[in-house]
């Protein structure tokens, strides 16, 4: 009867301890059925990779971005965004957006060096800074570049082996050479088009919600400047809260059952949220660590002070 009460008592104090920790609860049934994407390509190699520092930016130089969002940034985003939606492939935007934010490669070809790195600058504030790993530009693309960089610039018709299946290419071709050595040179006097697909471009299915979300407020006319800015920041906030929960119960369920309920996440995000776990900090990480060791120290003498009666 006192070994039943334990038992009970343990298992009432995990339910609880899990429901402090975790307000949220996500659904991730199947998640395995994702196709590898950057980031878990990465995983299998070294999981240290996954934890990126503010500073921990591999460029031309060795570039570094401090996280300092610039209007000529969003200004090119929305660019970018435009230029997309009015080709004769208005697909290709929410192809760019999916791609990025689920872990695959974007690649952008260039003559021009600083167009490279304008249009990755650009994009990058859609995603959390520990999921950004980024080379500016490269001379030749390597096979190694597959897994060691999510967004990345090169030379003009830049040679992407075939099997590399998460990539989308984007060549960005300036209209006016004079112009292209300007830090807020303006994508608008460039010519931006889509040049290879991923394989799965997420076409076959529905969207995300944050790849809508994006679309929505790229397009948006009277979205820009300093309230783009703010919006795009809460967004990516709200996501990496998810992000967040999930790893934080990665450590008390197993992985098939992780993302078991969840407000405002569905089948077609689960790919997003494990993505951006995968960039959480290497500070929260140890944190989250650090909290469960505690809370099963704590747990311990009330489970033999309970055995004990």
């Amino acid at each position: 009867m006192c070994v039943a009460s334990s038992v009970s008592g343990t298992n009432e104090l995990t339910i609880q301890s899990i429901c402090r920790a975790l307000p949220l609860m996500i659904e991730i049934q199947n998640y395995q059925r994702c196709r590898p994407s950057f980031m878990r390509r990465v995983h299998l190699k070294n999981e240290a990779a996954l934890a990126t520092r503010p500073d921990n930016f591999e460029g031309l130089e060795n570039e570094v971005i401090k996280g300092e969002v610039s209007m000529a940034q969003l200004a090119n985003l929305k660019i970018i965004a435009s230029q997309l939606n009015a080709s004769n492939e208005p697909e290709d935007l929410d192809i760019l957006i999916h791609t990025l934010v689920t872990g695959g490669q974007v690649a952008v070809e260039s003559r021009e060096k600083e167009c490279c790195r304008q249009f990755l600058l650009a994009i990058s504030n859609l995603l959390p800074i520990g999921c950004i790993k980024l080379a500016t530009y490269k001379d030749q693309y390597l096979p190694e570049y597959s897994s060691r960089f999510n967004l990345i610039g090169g030379p003009h018709n830049m040679d992407i082996p075939l099997d590399v299946s998460d990539v989308i290419v984007v060549r960005v071709m300036p209209r006016d050479l004079s112009i292209v050595d300007s830090d807020k040179m303006s994508l608008e006097n460039c010519v931006i088009e889509v040049r290879r697909r991923p394989e799965n471009d997420g076409s076959g299915g529905g969207l995300p919600q944050i790849v809508k979300r994006y679309r929505d407020l790229l397009l948006d006319a009277d979205v820009r400047d300093t309230l783009l800015e703010s919006v795009l920041r809460t967004t990516r906030e709200g996501w990496m809260h998810k992000a967040k929960i999930c790893y934080q119960m990665k450590h008390h369920l197993p992985a098939s059952e992780i993302f078991k309920h969840i407000t405002g996440v569905g089948y077609d995000d689960r790919q997003v949220v494990m993505y951006w776990t995968a960039g959480l900090s290497d500070a929260y990480k140890q944190h989250v660590i650090a909290s469960l060791q505690h809370t099963r120290h704590m747990s311990i003498p009330q489970t033999s002070t309970t055995s004990s009666r």
